[in-house]
């Protein structure tokens, strides 16, 4: 049965091999609250404005 379950052709097998654990996802993750997020739109925003002030800088040399 196993060599027939694996070698079928065209057909990826889904299910979890008997010998091997599954582990369990954790709860306690959480989506990052609106202050989180809104602290990394903030840092997102200084570093383009930080890459487009020395994008200027260098064209300017040039």
């Amino acid at each position: 049965m196993p060599k027939f379950y694996l070698h079928r052709t065209g057909k990826i097998p889904t299910a979890i091999h008997p010998f091997v654990k599954q582990t369990a996802l954790p709860q306690g993750k959480h989506k990052p609250s609106l202050l989180q997020g809104k602290i990394i739109q903030d840092v997102q925003n200084i570093a383009i404005s930080m890459y487009r002030m020395i994008y200027i800088a260098i064209a300017d040399r040039g």
